[in-house]
């Protein structure tokens, strides 16, 4: 997987994203120089990872279904769930359940773009690499999460 760049623009803020990779890994920082660290590694269908740090952080683990990407993110005591589905040049989903938000992202010609969040409390996305979409919608998705969090 090579570079990828993007924002998030909402909830007050603007976040920048930028990771770079190898074939097999993205890594960089969501939300910059006073954002977390991000690690993903992708083993054909599955993708694992951690935002944040050693100590401080969360676990990724997600599995590649054709379309679907389904995905827990947090620890052994507290987690939340994450699908996403793609199709018809879109990337939708479901961060959490009842607290939780929707993802609603269109497959551009160098990557994704839309909205996580609702229509009025929510973030607007731009990612750009060379990246399957869900790939692509799992970090925006991230780092939504991660703004949320701060907010």
């Amino acid at each position: 997987m090579p570079d990828l760049t993007g924002h998030l623009h909402g909830l007050g803020r603007r976040s920048g994203l930028r990771l770079s990779g190898g074939p097999d890994h993205l890594t960089g920082r969501l939300g910059g120089a006073s954002g977390k660290d991000l690690t993903l590694r992708v083993e054909g269908k599955r993708v694992t990872g951690r935002v944040g740090g050693h100590l401080i952080g969360t676990d990724v683990r997600a599995t590649l279904r054709g379309h679907t990407l389904v995905a827990r993110v947090g620890g052994r005591f507290m987690s939340v769930d994450l699908t996403l589905t793609s199709g018809s040049g879109r990337v939708t989903g479901r961060w959490g359940g009842l607290l939780g938000f929707d993802v609603d992202l269109a497959v551009t010609g160098d990557g994704v773009r839309g909205r996580l969040g609702g229509r009025h409390v929510g973030a607007d996305a731009a990612l750009e690499g060379d990246a399957r979409p869900l790939l692509l919608a799992l970090v925006a998705a991230l780092a939504y999460a991660e703004l949320r969090q701060d907010d």
